[in-house]
């Protein structure tokens, strides 16, 4: 699995190439701008692998695209032109690839096949270390807004993909410390907390939930724990 995600703005082509690759990639995350400040607010706080940028004022957006390889380096930049002027531009900024329009099928299949850097194909995998518990995934450290939300997720871990009821997880968090309605209370936030957070290393839907209970898709990312015979285990 991996995240897409594709700029024009005027937004026409941007609008068809999203519903392509929508199609092309069911099992990749494909988010769609027109504004600069849009791309690069998402881009900060999260993981991706291709950028598909439109050229219409050549030295705007091929400053967008510097911003974006910054942040990330060795993602697959493409662009989108209706010519081939900025093509030694886009082979300074070491481009995956470049389509001149008309879009066309063919020709995003063509790059989406042709990778310029490999694209990492396995589950993110979760590890925790230290304690306090310290949590990283893909090896970056992750960073909640509370500091129980690490807490609240090698719990949910340890279950092993079954349902923790409301009940266990305030035990298991505060024991006698806090009262039973402000300990829900805080534990949506933790929830909420540990969503939005595992989202942005590419993990939406890994923490699911309904009344009262809440587990973790197991098929979605790879834990980094040594078992007994020093194997890695998936959880």
């Amino acid at each position: 699995m991996k995240t897409i995600l594709v700029y024009d703005r005027q937004g026409d082509t941007g609008t068809a190439l999203t519903g392509l690759l929508k199609r092309l990639c069911p099992a990749d995350r494909v988010y769609g701008f027109t504004g600069a400040e849009d791309i690069l607010k998402y881009a900060d706080g999260h993981l991706y692998q291709v950028v598909f940028v439109r050229l219409l004022n050549a030295g705007e957006e091929l400053g967008l695209a510097r911003s974006l390889t910054g942040m990330i380096p060795g993602v697959n930049l493409i662009f989108l032109s209706a010519d081939k002027e900025s093509m030694a531009d886009a082979i300074r900024l070491h481009a995956s690839g470049y389509i001149c329009l008309p879009l066309t099928e063919e020709s995003v299949e063509y790059e989406l096949g042709n990778l310029l850097y490999p694209v990492q194909s396995e589950l993110p995998v979760i590890s925790v270390r230290g304690e306090p518990s310290e949590v990283y995934i893909d090896g970056r450290p992750v960073h909640f807004a509370y500091r129980k939300t690490s807490e609240l997720l090698v719990l949910l871990l340890q279950m092993k993909g079954a349902m923790l009821r409301t009940e266990r997880m305030s035990d298991y968090l505060w024991e006698e410390d806090k009262p039973v309605e402000k300990s829900r209370s805080y534990l949506q936030n933790l929830r909420s907390d540990l969503i939005h957070t595992l989202s942005m290393y590419g993990l939406d839907g890994a923490v699911c939930h309904r009344r009262g209970k809440m587990w973790l898709d197991r098929d979605m990312f790879v834990e980094d724990m040594e078992s007994e015979t020093g194997r890695k285990q998936r959880i």
